[in-house]
């Protein structure tokens, strides 16, 4: 299961505040950071209740995609 924090971007390292700019991500209050089990992603945090919503198709979608990748 994924974990992820909210953290605003001036707290973050030089480099990865140009990764924001680079994904147009650069001028939002706050970031989320996700950890799942093979990667690290970066996003515009979502309510909650969106992220409850969406949480079964984005593990539907996470799982095909491990299948197709051969990582399962």
């Amino acid at each position: 299961m994924p974990k992820s924090f909210l953290v605003e971007p001036e707290n973050l390292p030089h480099v990865v505040k140009g990764w924001l700019k680079a994904a147009n991500l650069g001028d939002v209050p706050e970031v989320e950071i996700v950890f799942t089990d093979s990667e690290v992603l970066i996003r515009k945090p979502h309510s909650e209740s969106l992220r409850k919503w969406a949480e079964p198709v984005v593990d539907e979608y996470d799982r095909a995609f491990r299948r197709l990748a051969g990582l399962e």
